[in-house]
């Protein structure tokens, strides 16, 4: 009896002791060991390369070159006009044989007359123009030797004939300016539509004619 009591005790004891051991080294914060960290040291400056001035130069050059060679490309492609719906002729209408009328004949009778009334009516339009012009001239020669004459006579007078003359246009405009608001009036409701085309330029299929405007793509 004495044997087993003993043997109990002792692996109770045993048992005791280990539990108090699991206990003791069981923990979640981290251990405090002693670590060393690898020496980093900044690596020495790399001497700066010496460009030359002229190859800076020629590199503003040909980005100036470049930018200019694009300017001259859009503006080639932008001269291209809107096209005006109202005033455009269909292509099925331009294609349709029977819409086409034969100019007339003229005989040499008829060429030599309008080439005759041509050469009249220039001769006329010349006359006209240089009598319209002798004409300026005689008024503007009048009037700058009245005002000669009249700023010997009088000065006040002078300046006063150079100011404008109100009443040589005369304009009058009466009523408001603006429409005054209706009472209680019921504004329409909808929605705003934009139907303003946008046109894009017409860019030529064909590679001689792109690169002949510069639009063609370097290899």
């Amino acid at each position: 009896m004495l044997p087993l009591r003993s043997t109990f005790r002792c692996l109770t004891s045993y048992c005791m002791n280990a539990f108090n051991n699991i206990n003791r080294n069981f923990h979640s914060s981290q251990s405090l060991w002693f670590q060393s960290t690898p020496a980093l040291c900044a690596e020495p400056l790399r001497k700066k390369k010496r460009v030359d001035p002229q190859l800076l130069r020629e590199r503003a050059e040909k980005k100036a070159k470049r930018l200019q060679r694009d300017i001259r490309r859009l503006e080639k492609v932008s001269r291209q006009f809107k096209p005006i719906s109202e005033l455009d002729v269909p292509r099925k209408a331009m294609r349709d044989s029977e819409r086409m009328r034969p100019l007339p004949e003229h005989t040499i009778a008829e060429l030599k007359e309008r080439v005759e009334l041509r050469q009249l009516w220039a001769i006329y339009k010349r006359k006209q123009h240089l009598a319209e012009m002798s004409a300026m001239q005689r008024i503007v020669a009048a009037q700058e030797r009245a005002l000669d004459a009249l700023q010997e006579t009088s000065t006040e007078l002078y300046e006063e004939a150079l100011q404008p003359d109100p009443t040589f246009l005369p304009f009058k405009m009466t009523g408001p300016v603006e429409t005054p608001p209706i009472d209680n009036y019921d504004y329409p409701g909808g929605d705003y539509i934009d139907v303003t085309k946008v046109y894009q330029p017409i860019v030529p299929t064909d590679p001689q004619k792109q690169k002949k405007l510069g639009l063609h793509k370097k290899k």
